[in-house]
């Protein structure tokens, strides 16, 4: 429908979805939509609106205030804004954008890992062209009358909201493959079983450890120490299920020389010992 908010033009377009109440337990669920044309007195300045907020910037700026900061998003950028707190956002002159309010599940543990994790709540990201694309499909959705089930529609928003955390865009091509990360990722499976440390790492791909770690937590979310022992983990999971080795001989093969701090940083990641892994039904 015809969207007359206060500095929307025509061509506008604004939609509305109610969620049930299994879908506010249980799911991902959908309050609003629209792809607005803007102009200067397009201002929305809210104390809470009980949801969040994903924008894509079309044309134009809109420039967006939560708490304290003040960020400025143009063209080909994309926006997260927690609108459960006061926020403020205006466009600056003509504008184009679309956008999506969302909710349930664990949208907050998503909106606190993306704003860490991209250093503010607007940002450029590798996914832009997808997530607008996931934006425009609800609003055509919603245009022609075809939304989907609730248990869909949140399987589609689980979509939007992993594509606004992950910059590595699948499928991986030649150029990915010779990345510094994929070399590094590519060196720590190879290397597991050894006492490798961040300075093996970083030197494996001619980079300072600082400057290293901060592109590999960039690209991936978590550090390499963190990912070394994931891949530990994961191999130590396969020789419990697969072999009867004793778990000190698992801990060697995974390269932990101590049992202690491999039962401790399995323990603490899987939330079984060892033992109780190798008997836990998968």
């Amino acid at each position: 429908m015809l969207g007359k908010e206060r500095g929307t033009v025509s061509g506008s377009d604004l939609y509305f979805q109610t969620p049930s109440d299994m879908a506010h337990r249980m799911l991902y669920y959908m309050t609003s939509c629209g792809y607005y044309y803007t102009d200067f007195d397009y201002r929305i300045e809210r104390e809470d609106y009980h949801n969040y907020l994903v924008f894509y910037i079309c044309d134009g700026r809109l420039s967006v205030t939560s708490g304290d900061k003040t960020m400025v998003a143009g063209a080909g950028q994309v926006g997260m804004l927690n609108c459960h707190k006061p926020h403020e956002y205006h466009t600056i002159g003509n504008a184009e954008f679309v956008w999506l309010h969302l909710d349930g599940a664990n949208t907050d543990q998503f909106y606190d890992q993306i704003v860490q994790q991209k250093k503010g709540f607007v940002f450029d990201t590798t996914n832009a062209a997808e997530i607008k694309e996931r934006l425009y499909e609800m609003v055509f959705a919603c245009r022609n009358e075809q939304l989907p089930g609730e248990v869909r529609l949140s399987h589609k928003l689980n979509g939007l909201l992993t594509a606004l955390l992950d910059d590595s865009p699948a499928p991986e091509t030649q150029d990915d493959a010779r990345s510094p990360v994929a070399i590094a990722a590519k060196f720590i499976r190879e290397h597991y079983p050894e006492p490798i440390s961040l300075a093996d790492v970083a030197q494996c791909v001619h980079m300072s450890q600082y400057h290293f770690s901060r592109l590999f937590k960039r690209e991936c979310g978590y550090s390499p120490h963190e990912y070394i022992i994931l891949v530990r983990i994961n191999r130590a999971k396969h020789l419990l299920k697969t072999t009867d080795l004793p778990v000190k001989i698992i801990a060697q093969n995974v390269g932990y020389q101590n049992v202690t701090t491999f039962t401790n940083a399995f323990s603490n990641r899987v939330g079984l010992s060892p033992s109780a892994f190798r008997r836990y039904p998968v």
